[in-house]
């Protein structure tokens, strides 16, 4: 079976009838290199039904025993964001190198670890072992030259790192921010999935729905970013010497290299470099700040979080 799955992995949890379902991708050959694992899927999906009509889905158990013994690389560094702030071009710079296993934002990492929003008979102990599974999966040396392994979740899992701290206690944690202004003035643009109230349950976010968060989407943007910010200077006072931290505003070129620094590895390439040049979500166009921050974006709930952190961060950091 080992053989068989070589270039599958699973991709997305389904609840269908009390039960969880997993549906699984063929990677085929396709290096991952998209800024966003949906896109992946949907290229390899294309490809996938251009062979077949039907779909491939599987039992819980079966991933479980799929990701027993298989060669894969462990996790070299998770990627934690407040969003708009450099994760993306991050991922991409890591993914221009052959060499590199980079997912980014996949969504049934984030079904995991949410499982039991469907299913309250889950305990802690299940989720780990899906998540395991998955990861393990996910991370498979398919050419035999894989070296590392970058995963980067999504921006309400920081919400998540105590239980992925637990999981992962020896594994790089590196932390991205970025002036809430700036990340509002984006989200205002274009909205990410966290800055629509309700659209993931409050509850991720340690948050009260309010109807005032209904009637201005920027307040509840803040107020979900005032959280974010709030997490970062809990994680950064913990002074963990595999949690590390930057911000935007240190420059994007410089990023890079702090992150090769921090989690303590040589593998900076000139294609990488070169990437950072580059727009993350439209790698044909040169890199340029997409917005510039609207004032009238300012919400104190956000300033004064993030000003409490990069107090700190300045001074420790």
């Amino acid at each position: 079976m080992k053989a068989q799955l070589k270039n599958w992995i699973p991709y997305q949890l389904a609840w269908v009838e009390q039960e969880w379902k997993v549906n699984w991708l063929d990677l085929g050959d396709h290096h991952i290199q998209e800024p966003f694992f949906d896109e992946t899927i949907s290229i390899c999906r294309a490809r996938m039904r251009m062979r077949s009509r039907f779909h491939s889905q599987s039992d819980l158990a079966f991933l479980l025993q799929a990701a027993t013994g298989v060669e894969s690389l462990a996790p070299t560094a998770f990627i934690f964001h407040v969003s708009r702030c450099g994760s993306t071009l991050l991922s991409q710079a890591l993914a221009a190198a052959q060499d590199h296993i980079v997912i980014a934002e996949a969504p049934l990492l984030d079904q995991v670890l949410r499982m039991q929003e469907k299913d309250v008979s889950l305990t802690e102990q299940d989720l780990k072992g899906v998540f395991l599974a998955a990861i393990q999966l996910m991370g498979k040396q398919r050419t035999g030259e894989e070296e590392h392994y970058f995963i980067k979740l999504d921006s309400w899992h920081l919400h998540f790192y105590a239980l992925l701290r637990e999981w992962f206690p020896d594994t790089p944690f590196y932390f991205l921010s970025r002036e809430p202004v700036a990340v509002l003035t984006s989200h205002y643009k274009r909205r990410g999935i966290h800055s629509i109230p309700g659209y993931i349950l409050p509850a991720v976010f340690a948050i009260e729905l309010k109807a005032a968060h209904f009637e201005d989407f920027n307040l509840y943007t803040a107020t979900v970013l005032g959280g974010y910010y709030d997490r970062l200077k809990r994680y950064h006072a913990l002074n963990f010497p595999y949690n590390h931290f930057y911000d935007y505003g240190w420059g994007m070129q410089g990023m890079v290299p702090h992150f090769q620094r921090a989690i303590g590895l040589e593998f900076l390439k000139p294609a990488m470099i070169d990437r950072i040049a580059f727009h993350s979500k439209y790698p044909d166009r040169p890199f340029q700040t997409e917005i510039s921050p609207d004032a009238s974006f300012r919400y104190e709930i956000a300033e004064t979080a993030y000003s409490e952190y990069y107090k700190t961060l300045r001074i420790h950091g």
